[in-house]
């Protein structure tokens, strides 16, 4: 008898036990179920992803290029152009105008943005845009990238054209700090410099007519 008394205390202390682990593991259970269920609103609140920036530079060009300066509807501002000192004016030294309307390069106003022209054609566009330097590398980068990409294939070109036109894509210049190239008609050379104020770099571009004499 006292055998078997032993032996039913200690089935009760086995299920005791058994009862113990059970709640142990049903609370840590639930303790993890409340962590997931808290973490989905953190999930929900992240910051969104920064919106892709357009590298297009056609919003530059106003009118296209060799529209005489007359038939330029937008209001112009003239701007003084140095020349060299030995009196010499080179072709893309003409007359210089900046126009009054805002446009977007890189996803910022310009902070300079000029229309060029010779023998009273638009003959060179120039822009520059301010960006943060901690950014600048790599969005220049990305924008060079697109550039080459788009002055790679033309559309509807023929086979030997696709051919020819990658081979220039290819012999374009590209660096960390400046690119060049030709997008269908319009010749692109860009370059990144140390900005005005620290903390800024500049982004700058130059657009001429890439049908024009010397630009082919």
């Amino acid at each position: 008898m006292a055998q078997a008394r032993r032996l039913s205390r200690s089935l009760g202390a086995a299920g005791l036990a058994a009862a113990s682990v059970s709640s142990a593991a049903w609370l840590a259970g639930c303790a993890a179920s409340a962590r997931a269920r808290g973490a989905a609103p953190s999930a929900a609140t992240a910051a969104p992803a920064p919106p892709l920036v357009s590298h297009d530079f056609s919003a530059l060009v106003i009118v296209p290029f060799g529209t005489p300066f007359k038939d330029v509807s937008i209001p112009l501002t003239e701007v003084l152009v140095f020349h060299p000192a030995d009196g010499g004016r080179a072709r893309e030294d003409g007359d210089c105008f900046r126009p009054n309307v805002v446009v977007s390069f890189l996803g910022r106003a310009p902070t300079d943005h000029l229309l060029c022209f010779d023998h009273d054609r638009l003959e060179k566009v120039e822009a520059a845009v301010a960006l943060p330097a901690a950014e600048a590398p790599a969005s220049f980068a990305a924008a060079c990238a697109d550039w080459q990409r788009g002055a790679a294939v033309t559309a509807g070109a023929s086979a030997s054209a696709r051919a020819s036109a990658s081979a220039g894509a290819a012999a374009a210049v590209q660096g960390a700090d400046a690119c060049e190239g030709r997008q269908q008609d319009i010749a692109f050379s860009a370059h990144r410099s140390e900005g005005p104020d620290p903390g800024e770099a500049t982004v700058s571009i130059t657009l001429v007519s890439a049908s024009a004499p010397g630009n082919q």
